[in-house]
């Protein structure tokens, strides 16, 4: 289990606690931002303690906070590449996109606990400032639960583009049963040759779920597969 984190970058500004938002799925829930937190598969708000949602099915009412980078949620922002890429097994080899060594490292803090990020930062321009990097290691540190788990982070590279994209109407194994795409999701094959493959959460999914792959997903008709 992920950390509780105190905002979160979306498609709608950063969201932190004590924010008022509107959710976007069902309109009568609006209220302040009472928990930010890991709900098995991606960062959830919760609102006045009582509606819990995916991060991204929220719209900021209040203004925003001030600005600054603690967490991206490619699952909401349909993050597709980066100039880095951070490889976490804890997370089935899920891979997540940054931008800039401060969002590599705000990203490890959250997920696998650092305690001198600047220092983290630091390390990481130095390593990356001659020469790409291949699945550098970082050993988490003691971050409530979290002790001990791995990450790797690389250099970007290419991975193919994405059959679908959110709001697309698919099939998954089943032709008779059509599910709209809600996020995406990158996880390396280690079953495949370490290719990649892309997943993709849907709406109307019950609790938590895994993303369902890539190589099980057809376009449902009236759809074209990109």
């Amino acid at each position: 289990m992920l950390p509780n984190l105190p905002a979160i970058e979306t498609h709608s500004g950063r969201i932190a606690i004590g924010a008022t938002v509107r959710s976007t799925r069902y309109r009568e829930v609006q209220g302040l931002v009472t928990a930010i937190h890991w709900n098995g598969y991606h960062y959830a708000i919760k609102v006045d303690d009582r509606h819990s949602d995916d991060a991204g099915q929220y719209e900021l009412l209040s203004p925003p906070t001030q600005q600054g980078f603690n967490y991206v949620n490619p699952h909401t922002q349909q993050v597709l590449s980066g100039r880095f890429e951070v490889l976490l097994p804890g997370e089935g080899d899920r891979i997540y996109f940054a931008d800039t060594a401060e969002q590599v490292i705000a990203l490890l803090a959250a997920t696998i606990g650092l305690r001198d990020q600047a220092r983290e930062v630091e390390y990481l321009q130095q390593r990356t400032a001659a020469d790409q990097v291949d699945e550098l290691r970082w050993r988490g540190q003691a971050v409530g639960s979290i002790v001990g788990q791995l990450a790797y982070v690389s250099t970007g590279r290419q991975h193919p583009a994405p059959k679908f994209r959110v709001g697309q109407q698919v099939h998954f194994f089943s032709p008779h049963t059509t599910h709209t795409i809600s996020g995406l999701a990158l996880y390396k094959d280690r079953l495949n040759n370490l290719k990649t493959q892309w997943h993709y959460f849907y709406e109307g999914a019950q609790g938590t779920h895994y993303p369902m792959s890539e190589a099980n997903t057809t376009a449902a008709p009236g759809e074209l597969a990109a």
